[in-house]
């Protein structure tokens, strides 16, 4: 399950250092998001994945699933490939 949560919190962070690469204002990834959904409208798809990631990283007796993590790892493969990052 560590692994797992890993994978979630990387996945987060490349879209936040990609966020920010772009010149995308905001004080942390929540507002990155939202800044950038008016222009890519599909990025607000990766909302439940990052709000996963904050489950993580504040509860530290948060659990996850294997189909849980795909689905989240997905909607951030989704959010790169939104953003030209991933093809």
């Amino acid at each position: 399950e560590m692994s797992y949560k890993l994978a979630i919190l990387e996945a987060d962070k490349l879209l936040d250092h990609v966020l920010k690469s772009m010149g995308t204002g905001g004080t942390n990834l929540g507002e990155r998001i939202k800044l950038m959904s008016y222009k890519y409208p599909k990025l607000r798809n990766v909302w439940p994945a990052h709000i996963m990631r904050n489950k993580i990283a504040h509860e530290a007796s948060y659990h996850i699933g294997k189909g849980s993590v795909r689905n989240a790892i997905s909607q951030f493969k989704s959010a790169l490939r939104e953003l030209g990052t991933l093809s």
